[in-house]
C-alpha cells in the first residue's frame, strides 16, 4: 500500500560513523530502504494476528495497518514536494496516473480471482457479491467489513485502501492549494496548519467516538488522521527548519530509546486498548510513535540497513499483494489441509508463504509491468508538454534541463 523511492546507488550502512544525518543527506536520499523492510514487517504481522493463534496476541498485530497508513502518508508527501522542488510544480494528472497504474492492477486481479472462484463454488450470492462489489468497485470497503452482515467473502481486509484512496483525492489538491497560497519559507507553517485542519475531522464527524467497542473503528474518520500524521512528517523533514527539530533523532544511537520505546507501547497496545477505553487516544499516540519510528528507519544506521537487506526489501515490495490476498489464502489452506483450520502459528506461516509466492507472480507479472505502462504514460505526457513549452518560447541559447531522478512506483 503506498509507494517508495525508487532504487539509486545508495550504499549500505552497517559502518556508518556515528553522526546525525544532515538535511541534505536526506534529500539527497532517493530510496528509504528502511521503510521497505518496516512494510514486511507490518504485513507479516497483520497476518500473523489473524491466523497465529493466542501465542500471537501479544504481538498486537491489527494495528500493522496503522503503521502503513503513517508510511502512506509519509511516502506520499516527500513525493510530492520533492517533485514541487524539482519541476516547480506538483502535477495532479501524473500522480493519480501514478496511483491508478500503481493501486488497481493487484487489486482487480486479486478481486477478479476471488470472485471466479466463489462462482466456480457456487458462492457467488451465498457470500454477498452482488451486494459487496458495489463497495469494492467503488472504494467504500471500510462500509462492508464482513461482522457487519456475518458474511465471508475473503477481502474485507480491503477495508483500509477505501480509507486511503479516499485520501489520495483530496491531500494533494491541498498541497497544491499550499504551494500556491503561500512562500516557500511558509511552507512549513502553512502546510502544518493543514495538516492540523486535516485531524479535526474526527472531532467534527465524531470519529473519535469508540465507547470501546471495535466495530466501529473501521468507520472511523481517525483513519485520516493518522495519515496526515505521515503527511506532518513529511513537511517536517523536507524543510530546513522542520528538520532542525528532528535532526537529533537521526543519530544512530537514538535509535536505541525509540525502537524501544516502539516495542513496548507496540506490543502492550492490545491490552492498554481493552483496559483504558482511551481507543482513539492509544491511536494517535501510536501514529506518533510511528512517525519517530520513521526518522530512525530513513537515517543511517544499523536498524536501517537490517531492515534494508534483501529478504526484507522482497517481502516488503511485495506487501501490497501480500496484505490483500491473505484472506482468500487462508480459505484455501485450510481446504487443502483442514488441519490447518485452527488458528496456530503453523496456519499462519503457511498462509504467509503461500501468499507470498502468489504475491510474488503478481508483483513480477502484474504489479511492475503495469507500473512500467504509467511511468511510460507519464514520460509522453511531459515530452508532450516540453514541447510545446518550447514552441512557445522565444528563439535562444538553448539550456539543457537536469537530469530527474527516478519517479514512484
Amino acid at each position: 500500500m503506498g509507494g517508495h523511492i525508487l532504487p539509486s546507488d545508495d550504499h549500505t550502512d552497517g559502518g556508518t560513523a556515528l553522526r546525525t544525518m544532515s538535511h541534505e543527506d536526506y534529500l539527497g536520499q532517493r530510496r528509504f530502504p528502511g521503510l521497505d523492510g518496516l512494510r514486511a514487517l507490518a504485513a507479516t504481522m497483520v497476518i500473523f494476528f489473524h491466523f497465529g493463534g493466542p501465542n500471537w496476541t501479544w504481538l498486537s498485530g491489527w494495528v500493522g495497518v496503522y503503521i502503513f497508513f503513517v508510511l502512506s502518508g509519509f511516502l506520499i508527501t516527500t513525493l510530492l514536494l520533492r517533485e514541487q522542488d524539482r519541476t516547480g510544480r506538483i502535477s495532479l494528472s501524473n500522480f493519480y496516473i501514478r496511483r491508478v497504474f500503481r493501486i488497481l492492477p493487484p487489486y482487480l486481479v486479486i478481486l477478479g480471482g476471488i470472485v471466479a472462484f466463489v462462482l466456480l463454488r457456487g458462492e457467488f450470492h451465498d457470500r454477498d457479491f452482488p451486494n459487496a462489489l458495489r463497495f469494492y468497485l467503488t472504494f467504500l470497503n471500510e462500509f462492508l467489513p464482513s461482522f457487519t452482515n456475518g458474511t465471508d467473502n475473503f477481502f474485507s481486509g480491503s477495508w483500509t485502501l477505501g480509507i486511503e484512496e479516499k485520501f489520495y483525492l483530496v491531500w494533494p489538491f491541498l498541497l497544491v492549494a499550499i504551494g500556491i497560497g503561500a512562500a516557500k519559507r511558509k511552507f512549513l507553517l502553512v502546510g502544518a496548519a493543514m495538516v492540523i485542519l486535516l485531524a479535526l475531522v474526527p472531532v467534527t464527524t465524531g470519529g473519535w467516538l469508540l465507547n470501546g467497542a471495535n466495530v466501529p473503528i473501521y468507520r472511523s474518520t481517525v483513519h485520516y488522521f493518522i495519515l496526515a500524521a505521515g503527511c506532518l512528517l513529511a513537511i517536517l523533514m523536507h524543510y530546513r527548519r522542520g528538520f532542525a527539530l528532528l535532526k537529533p533523532l537521526t543519530h544512530p544511537l537514538a535509535a536505541i530509546p525509540v525502537v524501544g520505546g516502539f516495542l513496548v507501547f507496540h506490543t502492550n497496545l492490545d491490552s492498554l486498548w481493552h483496559a483504558t477505553r482511551m481507543n482513539l487516544w492509544l491511536l494517535v499516540a501510536y501514529a506518533v510513535a510511528t512517525m519517530l519510528l520513521l526518522v530512525v528507519l530513513v537515517s543511517p544506521g544499523p536498524l536501517r540497513w537490517l531492515l534494508g537487506t534483501a529478504p526484507m526489501r522482497f517481502v516488503g515490495e511485495r506487501s501490497y499483494s501480500l496484505y490483500l490476498l491473505q484472506g482468500p489464502v487462508h480459505f484455501v489452506v485450510i481446504l487443502a489441509v483442514p488441519g490447518l483450520g485452527r488458528n496456530h502459528t503453523t496456519t499462519a506461516v503457511v498462509v504467509f508463504l503461500v501468499a507470498l509466492a502468489i504475491a510474488d507472480l503478481i508483483h513480477r507479472w502484474v504489479e511492475k509491468p503495469l507500473i512500467d505502462v504509467g511511468k511510460r504514460i507519464i514520460a509522453r505526457k511531459e515530452a508532450r508538454r516540453a514541447e510545446r513549452e518550447a514552441a512557445r518560447e522565444p528563439a535562444g541559447p538553448r539550456v539543457e534541463p537536469e537530469p530527474q531522478p527516478a519517479s514512484v512506483s
